[in-house]
């Protein structure tokens, strides 16, 4: 026969189980709204990188336009000749062709040759053969 211990304990034991199920579908919730708002949040930023993407091509063919136009103008003015077709008054207003590609382009007017630059406090200064200074 059953004894009132016996019932006791399994009722304790249903009780315990009870408990961890309600525990554990709370939880099951819990987890479940997280779920939710990581899904949201991952579809606003999948929206965002799309947005990002194409803002880059936006971006990526604004310079290669960019760069057609430089082209364009750096073939018209070698085509338009050379500084030294221009007469030695107006010498420092012409315009001087583009440096050959891969060539350093300084935009500086170029200082007498009595005057040397400074170098930058603490730069390493070296001066190549045409008289312009490389700090890089």
């Amino acid at each position: 026969m059953i004894s009132l211990e016996q019932v006791r304990a399994l009722e304790a034991r249903v009780e315990k189980a009870v408990a961890l199920i309600a525990s554990l579908r709370s939880e099951n919730a819990s987890m479940r709204a997280g779920l939710l708002a990581a899904e949201t949040r991952v579809a606003e930023l999948e929206a965002l990188v799309g947005e990002f993407q194409k803002d880059q091509s936006r971006i990526e063919e604004g310079i290669l336009e960019a760069l057609r136009k430089l082209d364009s103008f750096e073939d018209a003015v070698h085509a338009a000749g050379t500084p030294a077709a221009v007469p030695a008054a107006d010498a420092p207003a012409a315009v001087k062709p583009a440096p050959a590609q891969g060539a350093r382009h300084d935009a500086r007017p170029k200082a007498p040759a009595a005057e040397p630059e400074a170098p930058a406090a603490g730069a390493p200064a070296t001066a190549d053969e045409a008289g312009d200074l490389d700090i890089f």
